[in-house]
């Protein structure tokens, strides 16, 4: 067997298992926040809070399920810090290569898989040697050697009993009396990114009584009493009376003015009145109209 390609083909099973035991730790720790969160209320503090609380009734069609806002929210804040401490976590992890691994769990191949395995391509009686004799001891290696058991079960233990809890505690409501929602609500609000809005408010309503007090000046100006001037020898009263700021006037205070005002029609009313009694009746229907009349009179 090729040692190179026996060195390459364990790399690539070590680089699977590092991502499942990845995988494992960050579904475990994701559950375990969310069991966490649901039981000190975090998933009914969004209707205490302005910005959310028009979500917070509503609900959401996922796989055919019908899941409430508060349970969707819980569950990205979940696996956003779980996705942090993962990172964190693994972020500096020793990450030791095969071919050592390999040697530590095979004390027979140890220095000599490095030496065949940085010498494959040299041609000479004692490598050839070398390789052929540590060719025929990898030959019965497994990829599952590497995969640390301990490990994998421990990271599927912890996602079966926390999911089997979290199932539970939701199903029974269990949360704790200790915090409620409002007090989380209210520690939020205090954080400076979140309430900062009350000093921008604050400049807004000075910026705007700046603006009061200087149209009240203005108007106050207006109705000051200015001097004379002579403009080509003639004086100039330039005092504005006392109703220029006023606006319009109020009815009560306008004066009544008396002017005949005759309202005017589109058509004659000649033309569009009609007569209400015909003296002149068809002729030949005289008689018949008039006996008609009479005896609706006499009736």
């Amino acid at each position: 067997m090729d040692v190179r390609s026996f060195i390459k083909k364990q790399e690539a099973a070590l680089k699977r298992y590092r991502r499942l035991y990845t995988i494992l730790d960050f579904l475990g720790t994701a559950i375990i926040l969310y069991l966490l969160l649901f039981y000190i209320h975090v998933d009914e503090v969004f209707q205490h809070l302005p910005s959310f609380e028009v979500r917070a009734g509503t609900s959401y069609d996922i796989l055919g399920m019908d899941i409430a806002f508060g349970t969707v929210a819980l569950a990205i804040i979940a696996i956003f810090l779980s996705l942090l401490i993962t990172f964190l976590r693994h972020l500096r992890d020793h990450k030791e290569k095969a071919i050592m691994l390999i040697e530590q769990q095979y004390p027979e191949l140890s220095e000599r898989l490095r030496t065949a395995y940085d010498n494959a391509g040299v041609e000479n009686l004692i490598v050839s040697d070398l390789v052929s004799t540590v060719s025929s001891g990898i030959s019965k290696i497994s990829s599952s050697t590497l995969l640390i058991k301990g490990k994998l079960i421990f990271g599927l233990i912890i996602i079966l009993v926390s999911s089997t809890t979290v199932v539970y505690v939701v199903d029974n409501d269990v949360r704790t009396d200790a915090v409620t929602p409002e007090d989380i609500a209210e520690l939020i609000e205090d954080l400076p990114f979140v309430g900062g809005n009350d000093d921008t408010n604050d400049g807004l309503s000075e910026f705007g009584s700046e603006e009061d007090e200087e149209v009240s000046e203005s108007d106050s100006n207006m109705t000051q009493e200015t001097d004379i001037i002579v403009y080509d020898g003639v004086d100039v009263d330039l005092t504005l009376s006392g109703s220029s700021a006023e606006g319009f006037v109020n009815e009560e205070n306008a004066t009544d003015e008396d002017v005949d005002f005759e309202k005017s029609s589109a058509y004659e009313t000649s033309v569009i009145s009609a007569q209400a009694y015909y003296e002149d009746f068809p002729e030949g229907y005289e008689s018949i109209i008039k006996s008609y009349f009479e005896e609706l009179a006499n009736a």
